[in-house]
């Protein structure tokens, strides 16, 4: 997906539930006629747009996952989908992750891609982690790794690291981690660290200007999308996520949710996500499938 642009083509991308996930409300009858429609994939159902102040050299999501959607249905929460000087990216966690050495899905992980490049030495491999040069969404590279996230709360980590020399062009190394952290609080401040910082992989950047540092773009969109295994809407697991975006270690100031009518078949937004922004705790609130409720318009935030 693209936003600047979104890959496969999407071109205008721009919560009031505190604490764990609700239990699904009973259905109403008319929503469980449209959960029952056959769908097309892939489909996805929100868009949060970023929308920094500035460029960046470290972009953050702290997040909390409130239901586990289990790896039955291939999703993909892409916390950003935006350019590094200019080159296309996108990365984030996904339900099971394409191994394409064992031509299987390896389970839960994380995802960094980009499409500027369809050379191998711009990517850099973590321990048990692995590269993959696709061509199904264009000519693209990236890394992948397998990690065991579920409910609980983390922090996800894109920042650049030194320049990548060995390139035939100017470039710097982008490196992405996931770390868990302690549940959030009701003040101002951000998470405590805890336990391990987990290494996905690294990608290297081309320069926009040969003597600058190259930098993330002040804007980016986080989606979430089905990609396999889905036949009907009921099908889709409930995957649960209250999350914002740092730049530079400042929250996310402001940015917009959609819900797309996404352009490959189904003709109609997903009946069963919701998202919303809550100004007490400064979190956009994603709610998705199973029987979720539509109930919060698009709009941008705060």
């Amino acid at each position: 997906m693209e936003l600047v642009p979104m890959k496969r083509g999407l071109r205008s991308l721009l919560g009031r539930v505190v604490g764990a996930s609700p239990a699904p409300l009973p259905e109403r009858p008319g929503l469980s006629r449209q959960l029952d429609q056959a769908i097309r994939l892939p489909v996805a159902g929100i868009y949060v747009r970023w929308d920094l102040q500035a460029s960046v050299s470290t972009l953050e999501w702290d997040l909390k996952v409130l239901a586990d959607p289990a790896s039955s249905v291939g999703i993909y929460l892409a916390l950003a989908d935006g350019r590094i000087d200019g080159s296309h990216f996108y990365l984030g966690l996904q339900t099971d992750i394409w191994d394409p050495g064992s031509v299987r899905g390896a389970g839960k992980g994380l995802i960094f891609s980009t499409w500027w490049t369809f050379d191998a030495g711009a990517t850099r491999l973590a321990p048990e982690g692995f590269r993959e040069l696709g061509t199904h969404e264009g000519r693209f590279v990236g890394v992948r790794r397998p990690y065991p996230w579920g409910v609980g709360d983390y922090r996800v980590t894109l920042v650049r690291s030194e320049p990548a020399a060995q390139l035939h062009v100017s470039a710097d190394w982008f490196d992405l981690y996931i770390q868990p952290t302690a549940p959030r609080g009701t003040g101002p401040g951000r998470p405590e660290l805890v336990g391990n910082r987990t290494w996905i992989g690294g990608l290297a950047f081309p320069r926009r200007h040969t003597s600058m540092p190259a930098l993330i773009g002040e804007a980016s969109t986080a989606f979430m999308e089905v990609y396999s295994r889905a036949r009907r809407w009921r099908d889709i697991p409930r995957w649960d996520v209250d999350l914002i975006a740092y730049g530079d270690g400042q929250p996310c100031p402001r940015g917009a949710i959609e819900y797309p009518v996404f352009p490959f078949g189904n003709n109609r937004p997903m009946p069963n996500a919701n998202a919303r922004y809550d100004l007490a705790s400064g979190l956009v609130k994603l709610r998705y499938g199973d029987s979720t409720t539509r109930v919060d318009p698009a709009g941008r935030w705060p």
